[in-house]
């Protein structure tokens, strides 16, 4: 991994082989990061994506083996039991440039990942929903 600090937060290149979750949350973590985003681009291996189904109230996942461009990652920097969490989305495509999206679960680098993250200069957490069992981002105020 190699970065370097700019203007609202830091340039982010993995290399190949590194977790991109897993790099970006070890990174995140070094650098005490408490809240804010990740936009990313490049090329990744071994994904697996998943799609939360409401009326189960589960994930449904689908690996994609092979190599795929990462089109997009959006996500966002948060906590979960004191350790960074980043709940990313993306858009791969295979050589035919067909699409693939969904909430990232995993996927290595297979040439290169850039990213830009994004410092919000605020810690966020995520709280358990019993709604649909999944850690939201806490935020305590509310319009009506």
């Amino acid at each position: 991994m190699r970065y370097e600090k700019v203007n609202g937060g830091y340039l982010v290149r993995l290399e190949l082989g590194e977790e991109v979750l897993t790099s970006l949350c070890d990174f995140i973590a070094k650098k005490r990061i408490g809240g804010g985003a990740v936009t990313g681009i490049g090329a990744v291996e071994n994904v697996t994506l998943g799609y939360f189904d409401r009326n189960k109230v589960k994930y449904l996942e689908k690996k994609f083996p092979g190599v795929y461009e990462l089109v997009n990652l959006t996500g966002n920097i948060a906590y979960v039991e004191g350790k960074p969490f980043v709940h990313a989305h993306v858009v791969i495509s295979d050589r035919r440039m067909t699409p693939y999206a969904g909430h990232l679960f995993s996927g290595t680098i297979a040439v290169t990942g850039e990213f830009f993250i994004s410092v919000a200069g605020k810690k966020f957490t995520r709280k358990q929903d019993s709604r649909f069992t999944l850690k939201l981002l806490d935020i305590k105020k509310t319009i009506r």
